[in-house]
C-alpha cells in the first residue's frame, strides 16, 4: 500500500481517503477548473506551495481525471440529443466485449452505459439534426457487432446537465 501524504491508496481496487482539504480542493476546482493555484489555495485556506503539493497529489493518484472545456454544442453543429437503448442479441462476454470496443470509435456517441433492465447499454450521442441522426443510426448503430433491437429518445429539453459529484 502506498502511502501518498494527504491522500492514501486504501486498496488495489483504486479506493482513496481523502482528508477535507482534499475534498475542498475538488469541490473548488468542480466549480471553476479555471482557477489558478494561487485562487484555489485562498479558496481552500492553504499556502500556494501546498495547495500545489496536494492538487498534483489529487492528479497522480487518479482522484482528478482531468480539466477540460464545455464547449456550447449548438455552435459546432451538435445540438441534437439522442439517448439510445441497445439491445444485443446475446449476453456473452465475447459479444458485449465486441460491442464495447466498436463503440468507442464513434465519437457522436458522448457516453456509454452498461446497464441491467430491459435494455444492455445506454447511449448517449450529440449530433447535427434528426437527418443526421436518420444516417447515423443506419449505417453505424444499426450496424453495431450483435445489436438486436435500439430504441431511441429524444431529449426536448435539457433540465439539469452541471451536476458535480457530492464531495
Amino acid at each position: 500500500m502506498k502511502k501518498v501524504s494527504s491522500i492514501r491508496h486504501a486498496s488495489q481496487a483504486g479506493l482513496v481517503t481523502l482528508e477535507q482539504t482534499d475534498r475542498r480542493i475538488l469541490h473548488e476546482l468542480q466549480l471553476n477548473g479555471r482557477l489558478t493555484n494561487v485562487e484555489l489555495a485562498q479558496r481552500v485556506n492553504l499556502s500556494p506551495s501546498a495547495c500545489w503539493k496536494r492538487t498534483h497529489q489529487l492528479f497522480e493518484a487518479g482522484v482528478i481525471r482531468g480539466i477540460r472545456a464545455i464547449v456550447e454544442p449548438a455552435v459546432v453543429q451538435q445540438g441534437t440529443i439522442v439517448l439510445v437503448g441497445v439491445v444485443l442479441d446475446r449476453s456473452t462476454k465475447k459479444s458485449f466485449a465486441a460491442f464495447e470496443h466498436a463503440i468507442r470509435d464513434l465519437p457522436q456517441v458522448l457516453e456509454c452505459f452498461l446497464v441491467a433492465g430491459e435494455v444492455d447499454y445506454f447511449l448517449k450521442i450529440k449530433i447535427e439534426d434528426l437527418p443526421a441522426f436518420n444516417r447515423f443510426h443506419g449505417n453505424r448503430i444499426i450496424a453495431l457487432p450483435g445489436v438486436r433491437q435500439v430504441r431511441t429518445f429524444f431529449v426536448l429539453s435539457e433540465i439539469k446537465t452541471d451536476g458535480l459529484l457530492s464531495i
